[in-house]
């Protein structure tokens, strides 16, 4: 800012831009975690890879009857919803199967650590 002159651009033209590499930077960490918790899942018969499930805006309790051992389509698929991501939304990742607690409390020795609090703290430590 120069002395007595004010700002020579206003600040709120920066405004759009600050939005937009927001959303730049959730989708990134959003795309990241899916990679994360989608690989670390156990397989046996892609079930829980492929109920893993992004939503935009609030979450949804419905179970696919799907199955993804590779994890690429549901990988495909929560990247799909992850754009036109509008700044200050909230990004949902989620899995509703009964079964899923048990698989993020180490039940399976496939995910001794679980997938989401491990796929978190990758991601944070990566985004640091």
């Amino acid at each position: 800012m120069a002395r007595g002159r004010g700002w020579s651009i206003p600040p709120s033209l920066f405004m759009g831009a600050v939005e937009q590499d927001l959303s730049k930077k959730i989708r990134t960490i959003a795309i990241q975690l899916l990679n994360e918790v989608t690989m670390r899942m156990p397989v046996d018969t892609g079930r829980a890879r492929a109920n893993t499930i992004v939503s935009i805006g609030s979450p949804v309790y419905q179970v696919l009857d799907s199955y993804d051992k590779a994890g690429g389509a549901t990988i495909m698929e929560g990247v799909s919803r992850l754009s036109g991501l509008e700044p200050y939304t909230v990004v949902y990742l989620q899995n509703n199967l009964p079964y899923i607690e048990r698989l993020e409390d180490g039940y399976s020795k496939q995910a001794p650590v679980g997938m989401f609090g491990a796929a978190f703290n990758s991601v944070s430590r990566a985004s640091q």
